[in-house]
């Protein structure tokens, strides 16, 4: 999964936020340095990730990417993901998603100075002026940021082409993303319903 909807199965606290975002960024980060709350908020990122990897309604869709597209097709997935959940907010929280976003980034901002690590913290600040989630509204978007990954992998890659394959495939993914998204809740503790407060 992506960073809006790991942001959004965490616990509503600093500390859990930050976690559950830490695992992508976790280069030169000791374990045995981290508070317990945030530990445990990168354990659930581990978990969610791990779910999501093993997931029938995941699994089922990589074979659908074109050969040469395959190996990206996990990130891509995850990326697209964001906006699926973007589209299907209402149906999982109470809470508004724009209220969502505001009360997020105002968690974040205040406990930058908590984050271990200082990719993160300079992610973070682009994250929240930038208004990522947001923009994971719009399709197009996502697409945006599918280009700009690709761009930062440092040999010839077929990633961008991945799009072509989102593109073709939509109802395919708009239906995994379906199937795990609760589970995904599920495993962190969510009910159906769950307001982020």
């Amino acid at each position: 999964m992506n960073y809006l909807a790991h942001t959004a199965i965490s616990k509503a606290t600093p500390l859990s936020l930050i976690g559950n975002l830490l695992g992508d960024f976790m280069k030169g980060v000791e374990l045995h340095t981290l508070y317990p709350e945030i530990r445990e908020g990168l354990d659930n990122h581990r978990k969610v990730d791990a779910l999501t990897d093993q997931h029938p309604g995941v699994v089922n869709l990589k074979p659908l990417f074109q050969a040469h597209t395959r190996r990206f097709a996990g990130v891509a997935i995850d990326i697209y993901f964001d906006y699926l959940l973007c589209k299907h907010w209402d149906s999982f929280y109470e809470l508004p998603l724009a209220d969502f976003i505001k009360q997020t980034y105002a968690l974040l901002d205040n406990s930058r100075h908590l984050v271990p690590s200082e990719t993160m913290r300079f992610a973070l600040g682009r994250m929240t002026t930038q208004d990522w989630f947001s923009a994971y509204r719009d399709e197009d978007m996502i697409f945006k940021v599918i280009e700009r990954a690709a761009s930062r992998i440092r040999y010839p890659n077929s990633f961008t082409e991945s799009i072509l394959d989102i593109q073709q495939n939509r109802e395919y993914l708009e239906h995994g993303f379906l199937r795990l998204y609760p589970e995904l809740m599920g495993l962190a503790g969510q009910p159906p319903g769950h307001r982020f407060i």
